[in-house]
């Protein structure tokens, strides 16, 4: 077995089948197999993939034991020379597939591959990044990102923001680099022996971050090359449970932090949250969003939680 394609689903509507269909499509002539690990779902998506593709089989959970674990059930199962952890709301844009994993497999240095991500409109998606700082998270906490879109704003900080943000450091030539998203990300077997599986803490965000560290640290490089392309609808059953979502991306990098930079920069990381999260449920609350303005009253207190 040539590819193992390991898809963890929850709630992913209509985009499950497509992309499954894609495969069908576009892995022609290629021997590979669809290991699709469904946590729960409840909105018939397993039903609709299974008229989509022969090659693929079904792991069902009687719960959403989160993005990292479920990876992690389907790798246990997976026979293939290479390993693809693909997100359920992608599509396979382009058809070879094998030629890159014959690339792939002769650098030697390479243990693990993202690919061009692009939009439903057909604009790049950002898909390789700097692994993060107590900058980039500060960013994040503050959105300091919608920032950009002010007239003039983005031409003025491009310079000093290229390499430090993904979507400034162009994604128009294969390079290596600390890490790429957990919507394509290709493995060699090999390396996912050495490196272990995804850390099962990470329930959603920060698991391909820290899997790709750790990638690194083992002796193998993280490549981006886009010569090939997939589409990317972002966070299709993620966007439906939208505050539970942004407790998970605060809690992640939490974790993330805790585990590689304990110490100050995991104090300074608390800090940082701290003053973010009230600022957001004061700015919620004054603007009369009773939504958002509980979910960060409940980030808060979760966070102290948690600390505590």
């Amino acid at each position: 077995m040539r590819l193992s394609v390991i898809i963890v689903n929850y709630n992913s509507g209509p985009y499950l089948e497509q992309c499954v269909a894609s495969m069908a499509e576009k892995f022609g002539g290629l021997e590979y197999e669809v290991i699709i690990v469904d946590n729960a779902s409840t909105d018939g998506s397993i039903t609709a993939a299974v008229r989509a593709d022969r090659h693929t089989a079904f792991l069902m959970s009687e719960t959403n034991m989160g993005f990292a674990a479920g990876c992690n059930v389907g790798a246990d199962i997976a026979i293939g020379e290479f390993l693809l952890f693909l997100n359920p709301d992608t599509r396979i844009l382009s058809d070879g597939i094998g030629a890159l994993l014959d690339s792939f497999l002769a650098d030697t240095a390479a243990g693990a591959l993202g690919c061009q991500n692009r939009r439903p409109d057909g604009s790049i998606q950002s898909s390789a990044y700097g692994f993060p700082t107590l900058f980039l998270v500060f960013a994040w906490a503050f959105r300091l990102r919608e920032l950009l879109h002010l007239p003039g704003i983005k031409m003025l900080l491009t310079p000093f923001l290229k390499g430090r943000f993904g979507q400034f450091d162009p994604h128009s030539r294969p390079k290596p680099v600390d890490y790429v998203t957990g919507a394509f990300l290709l493995v060699k077997r090999l390396t996912w022996y050495k490196t272990g599986p995804f850390d099962q803490r990470f329930f959603l965000f920060c698991e391909e971050i820290d899997w790709c560290l750790r990638c690194k640290r083992a002796g193998f490089n993280v490549v981006f090359d886009p010569s090939f392309e997939i589409e990317h609808y972002v966070g299709y059953s993620s966007q439906k449970e939208k505050p539970r979502v942004l407790l998970e991306k605060f809690m992640s990098y939490r974790r993330y932090f805790e585990k590689h930079h304990p110490g100050l920069q995991s104090a300074l990381l608390n800090g940082i949250f701290a003053v973010a999260v009230r600022f957001w449920a004061l700015y919620y609350k004054m603007n009369g969003d009773k939504e958002y303005a509980n979910a960060y009253k409940g980030i808060k207190s979760r966070l102290e939680l948690d600390e505590g």
